[in-house]
């Protein structure tokens, strides 16, 4: 038990306003709006603050503001027309498109609860989250893998999403053709099958109230985890929309700091909906501030390097994995001569998973070679506190990714109040660390149907974050991993595995290293996965060597690694980019130890 008790707590010093703007208590003072988040905030904004800009961009296909704003109202007509009344619940089970968009703006409009799973859920988790859903709403080509789920007698419709409708003529006509004769047998497996556009054809001429009040009790969205166990479970998660208009007096009290969410300016985004974080930092709040928002359902390198050099967006949020391919191609269009212009950049946001410091110091001076006036922004957050926690977002100055072993998360978002805690829940000064947790308005309603987890993470009124960070004494966040990611060793220490993979990337021929648990809870075993760099000075068998060697100095008696494997290009990651922990937590061959100058082949399968 750590001794504080005669030190200043950085959550009552919160040396971090420093770098907010002069007038942001005043911001965050002010009351909210009694409309939901679409009635009180975007709709009226639509109507003002960038009036003449695109609201979106599909495909070639620009969406006006106006014809927006139609949409919604046209899909919260037909949402009503179907029977639907405030407070019940509908799925979408869908990719970043425009239809997605107006269900979340129609729900939220109505009253209507909005469920959006983590696409790749297991069945079994997914089936948990709609027990009470009548209507699902599934883009047409992922209707296949979730049919059996889809069948449940308790759904009396499922409205058919094709990604074709919104693009801009001819590709929407050669491919809607395409798409038209390959889903004809999802549109025929029952009655209760229907597209969208006949479910507005059919629906959509309710002419009754369609417009919900504002209940600070209301569940207005759903959101999912970002990531998935190893057995497909991802955690629901509610959000009301007082919670989330709170987040907008946040981002506005942000925004007092260089204006980085501007009008007249781009955003870009390839994140699907269920990720709330991408969804209000690339869609919902560039909507309000009059920017013209990218959508893009195709979340791969190749898609978000093109679009980033054809769009040249002031705002985007994608991982580290993806910016680090980015910026890949940018040092070898460098080297084939060719200067890449990214004077745009604004706000390039690295979130959901980071990278190591060294990559972020490549990046970051790649970005600035190439006239950039901003490195990559890195940033923290939850679905659990409806998007941004931290932001290092410090306009002027150029960041050394070096002080520590791991990078900057930045400081808190205003609004926020953030601490770092020990196991017995005592508050920890500047340098030391523990668990990440912090007090929000933001934060989230509940965990859908998990009364016992939902206490558990916010029952003292901290938000319990289960990552490990420490906090300078500049306010700054570093983040380290997961905090149940860890073994214990007979004498009882605690061993993170996230410090292991930290020590294996400080070798000079290791690019990149993940340490997980393999095996089942009764017969556990600390192995490595790692990739090596391209050109690296010793064979892999010395470089296994050299790293078992040195895991015995570091880790205490009894604690070992019982495999590596080494992998080549990158790591395999989820649709949302992030590493896909569950599949390599799933590996249990194809292991090898270094032994008496050889490789010897390790398995625990059995």
């Amino acid at each position: 038990m750590t001794d504080n008790t005669n030190q200043m707590k950085p959550s009552q010093e919160q040396v971090w306003k420093k770098y907010y703007s002069e007038g942001f208590q005043e911001i965050l003072d002010q009351p909210l709006p009694e409309g939901t988040i679409w009635s009180g905030l975007i709709e009226p904004a639509l109507h003002t603050t960038g009036a003449t800009n695109d609201a979106f961009v599909y495909f070639g296909n620009h969406i006006s503001r106006p014809k927006l704003i139609e949409e919604v109202d046209t899909c919260a007509r037909m949402l009503k027309g179907m029977g639907l009344k405030e407070g019940d619940e509908i799925m979408l089970f869908a990719p970043l498109m425009p239809e997605s968009m107006y269900l979340v703006f129609a729900a939220d409009k109505t009253g209507i609860t909005i469920i959006m799973p983590n696409l790749s859920a297991s069945h079994e988790s997914l089936g948990h989250s709609m027990d009470k859903s009548r209507v699902a709403f599934v883009f047409d080509g992922m209707e296949p893998m979730l049919s059996d789920i889809l069948a449940r007698t308790q759904f009396e419709h499922v409205v058919l999403l094709s990604v074709t409708r919104s693009m801009a003529v001819p590709l929407s006509w050669m491919l809607g053709a395409a798409n038209w004769l390959k889903t004809k047998k999802v549109r025929n497996r029952s009655a209760k099958y229907i597209t969208y556009d006949n479910a507005i054809k059919r629906y959509g001429s309710y002419n009754g109230n369609i417009v919900a009040p504002r209940r600070d009790d209301h569940v207005a969205m759903i959101f999912a985890s970002g990531g998935t166990t190893a057995k497909g479970t991802a955690k629901q998660i509610g959000v009301g929309d007082k919670a989330m208009l709170s987040m907008f007096r946040s981002a506005l009290a942000f925004n007092l700091t260089n204006n980085p969410f501007c009008e007249n300016t781009r955003s870009f985004s390839l994140v699907p909906p269920f990720v709330c974080t991408g969804l209000f930092a690339l869609v919902l709040a560039p909507l309000y501030r009059g920017m013209t928002v990218y959508l893009d359902p195709r979340l791969d390198q190749k898609h978000f390097n093109e679009g980033m050099f054809k769009i040249r967006p002031q705002i985007t949020l994608v991982s580290g994995c993806l910016w680090a391919g980015f910026f890949r191609e940018v040092e070898k269009r460098n080297k084939a001569g060719k200067k890449v212009d990214l004077s745009y950049f604004t706000l390039p946001i690295m979130g959901g998973e980071g990278c190591i410091p060294e990559t972020l110091t490549w990046m970051d001076e790649l970005a600035y070679a190439n006239g950039a006036s901003v490195g990559i922004v890195s940033g923290y957050g939850m679905s659990e506190t409806f998007s941004v926690m931290t932001v290092d977002h410090r306009p002027g100055v150029r960041k050394d990714h070096s002080v520590k072993r791991a990078i900057s998360v930045g400081y808190p978002f205003p609004g926020f109040t953030v601490g770092i805690f020990d196991d017995e829940g005592n508050e920890l000064p500047y340098g030391q660390c523990g668990e990440l947790r912090c007090k929000t308005p933001t934060m989230m309603t509940c965990y859908l149907n998990n009364p016992e987890l939902t206490q558990q993470v916010i029952g003292d009124g901290w938000i319990h974050s289960g990552d490990m960070a420490e906090m300078s004494p500049d306010g700054l966040v570093y983040l380290y991993g997961r905090k149940h990611e860890h073994v214990v060793s007979p004498s009882g220490e605690r061993v993170y595995l996230f410090d292991i993979a930290n020590t294996m990337r400080q070798d000079r021929d290791v690019r990149d290293s993940l340490v997980l648990l393999a095996g089942d809870h009764a017969n556990q075993h600390v192995v490595a996965h790692l990739i090596l760099e391209e050109h690296a000075q010793a064979n892999a068998l010395q470089v296994l060597q050299r790293l078992d060697e040195e895991s015995r100095t570091y880790l205490p008696e009894g604690i070992a690694i019982s495999g590596y494997q080494i992998h080549t290009g990158i790591f395999k990651v989820s649709f949302i980019t992030k590493t896909d922990r569950g599949y390599y937590g799933n590996i249990l061959t194809g292991y090898c130890l270094p032994r008496n100058g050889e490789m010897k082949p390790v398995n625990f399968d059995n």
